[in-house]
């Protein structure tokens, strides 16, 4: 299954000269990038390609500044926001303006979500996915006490979690209840998925024949919030029943586990499977698989592998993929 993508658009280059004692206007150009789908509350990165010994202003269309060559700025409210960016001399003066508008849809009414990431014996708490028009802070409870993100230890047996955050129209709140059990997690069985995946690339694995011979690709590199999303996959599937992309539990897609755990990513996928029990097996199964093995063999950078064992239940075995191509460093 894929999931959310960033989208790169540009403002318009700016050349015009403000002020009558404004020298000569000096060229330079925007653009940023988004989530796709454009939904507030959104942040978008902005950056500027200008000369070293300039600075640049932003105006972000709805009564905020900021300055910089590289900023993000995140709108609370759906509209029309029209961006402004200025080039400023050593003196302050403003050689060149560009100007661009930014449109944010409506995530329609505000809601609280909480996504449960679990680990081994641990649980970790977010307020991904939410909707509020107005900046907040989410406040996290665990079986009745403060809480803070985690990772939080907790013992086998049923647990609640809540969230709690402030719209604008009022306090937003979810609780989610999950339990916790006894699982057997294979790291080997994991670095033996991740060194099959790389060989499938590295060979030229081709999705239409099933066969090798194609174009070779890059090998994925392990990413630590990449293997938090990917064992709360494994695990939610192992001690709560479901065998899905979206998350019974709590939910959440495999886009909320990702930024959940910590990663904001320009594309993202998940494979999941069950009931094999070798790390050959399971490759192989998603490699004829037309979904999986687009996946496989996909415009991704980094990996996250998750395989957890629970004898007695249906499949036994659990595995989850996340692939991703992360933000740059900085970004929104």
């Amino acid at each position: 299954m894929r999931t959310g993508r960033w989208r790169r658009g540009g403002l318009l280059a700016g050349v015009a000269m403000l002020g009558a004692c404004a020298a000569q206007p000096v060229a330079f150009r925007v653009n940023f990038s988004m989530s796709e789908a454009r939904r507030a509350p959104l942040t978008v990165r902005f950056r500027a390609e200008a000369p070293a010994e300039h600075r640049v202003q932003w105006h972000f269309g709805d009564g905020q500044k900021g300055e910089g060559r590289d900023t993000a700025h995140t709108y609370y409210q759906p509209g029309t926001y029209t961006v402004r960016a200025e080039l400023l001399d050593t003196r302050g003066r403003v050689r060149s303006v560009a100007t661009g508008d930014v449109r944010v849809e409506s995530s329609g009414p505000e809601r609280a979500a909480l996504v449960v990431l679990l680990g081994l014996g641990e649980v970790r708490l977010s307020a991904a996915g939410s909707v509020a028009y107005r900046p907040a802070t989410p406040q996290f409870s665990l079986d009745g006490q403060a809480a803070g993100k985690g990772p939080l230890p907790v013992s086998a047996g049923e647990h609640r979690a809540g969230v709690r955050l402030p719209g604008a129209g009022g306090v937003l709140t979810r609780e989610v209840t999950f339990r916790m059990a006894p699982l057997v997690r294979s790291v080997p069985f994991e670095t033996e998925v991740l060194r099959l995946t790389n060989q499938a690339r590295a060979r030229g694995w081709n999705c239409a024949t099933l066969r090798e011979g194609g174009q070779s690709l890059p090998p994925l590199k392990r990413l630590p919030e990449l293997e938090v999303a990917a064992l709360a996959q494994s695990a939610g599937m192992a001690l709560h029943g479901y065998f899905d992309h979206r998350s019974a539990l709590d939910g959440s897609t495999p886009a909320t586990r990702i930024q959940a755990a910590g990663l904001r990513a320009a594309a993202s996928a998940e494979n999941i499977a069950g009931g094999q029990a070798t790390p050959q097996a399971v490759v192989d199964a998603w490699l004829r698989s037309p979904g999986h093995c687009r996946n496989i063999m996909g415009d991704f950078t980094h990996l996250g592998v998750a395989h957890v064992e629970r004898p007695g239940t249906r499949y036994g075995h659990f595995w989850t993929q996340v692939f991703a191509t992360p933000l740059e460093a900085g970004g929104p």
